[in-house]
């Protein structure tokens, strides 16, 4: 197990995140006006779409739009491809509109995945009216922004100067929280536990993961590579000292879980985020308590009962901790021992952007709520599946919505909307994979007190 503290040096730096997509897409339907979609595509297939143009008596209109992504397949010269369709759904208008007068029938984007390309890309738009009467369109332009590319005046062609999106960008907060200095470096010896750290707000991040499993090791390191750089960022951001436990390889057991569980101490101002990821299930004659145990063992040939953690048990000891915020992540099966594992599909890819994050988005979320945030990646009985390219689903959605949230695109910073969005993301993507076990689904559970 290995304990270290950072003092963050950084502290003038911009956040980026690598999870969204924005697209200007122009395209043009029979007549001559010309359409112009901002569309931000998130990796958990969340998003909206803003179009501007100008309709036939030449006034200028903004309609937002939310979308369902839905996939599909599309002939191209004769051949059939992989499709992505992003259904427009509820066109409202932002800037212009008139009741009487106007209207917006909701536009389709179409992308398709050529041979030879690694990711899907706009490819047509369509547009059904209330009859069902479908009119194609042609595109006539394509470009990925990323924030750096969006000044003032291409933003404000899309949103009002109150919106959060334009705010985050533009307008810089009047206040700021003021932190203490933070200050060292200190690395301490494995399995000493963090009781001695150095002054001022910290961080306290205590990650256990199963990395040398033979089935689900390399997922598990992806896993906490991920969310050791994330928190580790928004440390940076917030001028905190960040502290992290680490338990993998051979330290990974039951005994350096609960040392860091213990040993850890903090004051209000810090903040404790706990996670596990690694095999779990459940007791059978343990049906009233949701949360599953983490199992701890590095071999089935060691006993289960003696080398497992519940949930409920980590929550014990740490909500009795002064920090203002806490969090435990859990991202383990919750079905009875013996159950398969699952790996799962990924989502179609995308060219990503780089959209910074909001000051203000962060603070929200770390420094004036507080409370706690316990989730789970599986329900009773289910399967938390994982893959390759993602790790666990559970934590990489988790990650997907919390960096939405921190993103300029964030509009209301509340764990419980994140915990939300998780749930809906992990559950969609476990309906779309193969799968031959009693229960195919993946509901995960929470419990959250943040306020």
């Amino acid at each position: 197990m290995k304990t270290v503290s950072l003092s963050i040096l950084l502290l003038l730096c911009v956040f980026f995140g690598y999870t969204n997509t924005i697209y200007e897409i122009k395209y043009k339907f029979q007549e001559d006006t010309e359409y112009t979609a901002f569309m931000v595509r998130y990796d958990n297939n969340t998003g909206f779409i803003r179009v501007k143009y100008y309709n036939t008596k030449n006034q200028y209109r903004v309609v937002n739009m939310s979308f369902i992504e839905e996939q599909s397949k599309q002939e191209v010269n004769g051949i059939t491809y992989d499709a992505l369709k992003f259904v427009g759904k509820n066109p409202s208008f932002i800037i212009g509109g008139d009741k009487e007068t106007d209207g917006y029938n909701p536009d389709y984007i179409w992308f398709c995945k050529l041979p030879n390309q690694e990711n899907y890309t706009p490819w047509g738009v369509t547009s059904p009216d209330a009859e069902g009467n479908i009119t194609q369109g042609k595109i006539t332009s394509v470009k990925i922004l990323n924030t750096d590319q969006l000044t003032e005046s291409y933003v404000h062609s899309f949103f009002n100067t109150n919106e959060p999106f334009y705010l985050n960008l533009f307008k810089r907060p009047t206040t700021s929280l003021t932190l203490s200095k933070p200050n060292t470096t200190t690395e301490n010896k494995p399995n000493v536990g963090t009781a001695t750290q150095s002054a001022g707000a910290s961080l306290k991040l205590i990650i256990v993961a199963n990395t040398i499993d033979p089935v689900i090791g390399l997922t598990c390191q992806q896993d906490l590579d991920r969310v050791k750089k994330t928190f580790k960022d928004i440390a940076v951001a917030l001028k905190l000292n960040f502290v992290y436990t680490e338990i993998k390889g051979t330290e990974f057991n039951k005994t350096n879980l609960m040392n860091a569980v213990n040993n850890v101490s903090s004051k209000n101002s810090d903040i404790i985020v706990f996670c596990y990821t690694g095999h779990g299930f459940h007791f059978e004659n343990d049906l009233q308590n949701p949360y599953p145990q983490m199992d701890m063992r590095l071999s089935t040939k060691q006993d289960a009962a003696t080398n497992t953690v519940n949930v409920t048990e980590v929550y014990a000891k740490l909500k009795t901790q002064s920090a203002h915020l806490k969090l435990i992540l859990t991202d383990c099966c919750n079905t009875f021992l013996g159950g398969p594992k699952i790996f799962g599909k990924s989502n179609p890819a995308m060219a990503r952007s780089n959209i910074q994050w909001s000051k203000s988005n962060i603070e929200n979320l770390f420094l004036r709520q507080t409370g706690v945030v316990v989730a789970s990646a599986a329900s009773i009985g289910e399967i938390a599946r994982c893959n390759s390219e993602y790790g666990g689903f559970f934590t990489f959605n988790f990650l997907k919505s919390l960096d939405k949230s921190l993103s300029v695109f964030g509009t209301d910073q509340t764990w419980g909307n994140i915990i939300s969005e998780t749930k809906e993301t992990v559950l969609d993507m476990s309906l779309r994979t193969d799968c031959e076990a009693k229960v195919c689904t993946q509901t995960a559970i929470s419990y959250i007190t943040t306020k």
